[in-house]
């Protein structure tokens, strides 16, 4: 009798589960032959329904991203700006160096053509430093006994006299400048054709000494040097008289030696030396007639 109902029972499952496929199928294939714009306006009106909604939401993120951006955007900007100043101050560095290199190199070639006639520059050194100290006006460059410096021997910048070695060490030289009370130069007026002593006088300035009573200096007339006693030769550029006060005439060095950075010295042949030993005063002129063009003597 159980058994009997069991079978009824899945006998009547069996008929409801055929039925619902029955009726899935019909569905599918109602489905399947109904228009298929109603579900393309359907999916239009369900996207159109949740697009702000969408919006709405992405909206935070996009602004997220947009800073994202905008914070890898300033940090590779600032890397770069950083980049550049370091790249800027290693091209003005440079251009500095070049600055400097290239007016070394101008103040160098000047003084390969300084040179006075009969004599050769012996070396051409750095200046170390310059004493102004109030009663000793000296300098100090890096060339010594090494270099063949000897005691006497004059130094020359590339605009004119600076004075005159007056101790030397193994590899530096100590220079008297022209400015130092000290200093006596013998020198030659170029145009009033007069012989005089160009006396230091610690300051920006020279003082001519034992200048004859006749003589009448013209003011801005180059002074050189006139090779009297052998210790300068003659032709080298002293600077030029710039005023008369007190019955003293003033001289103005053409080389500042405050502005130098490099000096010749000369080395004085024995054949220049024994011909511009003098025993009078008379200026050392050779017969030919000469002119003068910034401290230079140039022969016609």
């Amino acid at each position: 009798m159980a058994k009997n109902h069991s079978l009824n029972s899945s006998s009547k499952l069996n008929k409801a589960f055929n039925l619902s496929l029955i009726l899935l199928c019909l569905i599918l294939i109602f489905i399947g032959k109904f228009d298929l714009i109603i579900f393309r306006n359907m999916s239009s009106f369900i996207t159109d329904f949740f697009a702000p909604i969408s919006n709405v939401f992405n909206k935070p993120v996009k602004e997220l991203e947009n800073v994202i951006e905008d914070v890898q955007s300033a940090t590779s900007l600032r890397k770069e700006n950083l980049r550049l100043k370091t790249e800027i101050r290693r091209l003005k560095l440079f251009e500095k160096k070049s600055g400097i290199l290239e007016s070394e190199l101008i103040e160098l070639r000047k003084m390969l053509n300084f040179a006075p006639r009969e004599n050769k520059v012996l070396i051409t050194s750095r200046v170390l430093n310059i004493s102004g100290g109030t009663f000793a006006k000296t300098m100090l460059i890096d060339a010594g006994l090494k270099d063949g410096i000897l005691v006497g021997q004059p130094v020359i910048s590339n605009e004119g006299l600076i004075g005159s070695i007056i101790n030397v060490g193994s590899s530096s030289s100590r220079v008297l400048l022209s400015i130092d009370i000290n200093s006596m130069i013998p020198i030659f007026l170029t145009q009033s054709g007069w012989p005089a002593i160009a006396q230091g006088q610690n300051s920006s300035f020279l003082k001519l000494r034992f200048l004859s009573s006749e003589a009448n200096p013209i003011l801005g007339e180059m002074v050189e040097t006139s090779g009297h006693g052998g210790k300068f030769p003659s032709g080298i550029n002293v600077g030029k008289v710039i005023s008369f006060s007190s019955g003293d005439y003033l001289i103005k060095l053409s080389a500042n030696p405050q502005k130098l950075r490099f000096a010749s010295v000369i080395d004085v042949s024995i054949k220049s030396i024994e011909k511009n030993k003098s025993i009078g005063l008379a200026p050392l002129q050779d017969s030919k007639k000469i002119f003068n063009l910034k401290g230079f003597n140039k022969v016609n």
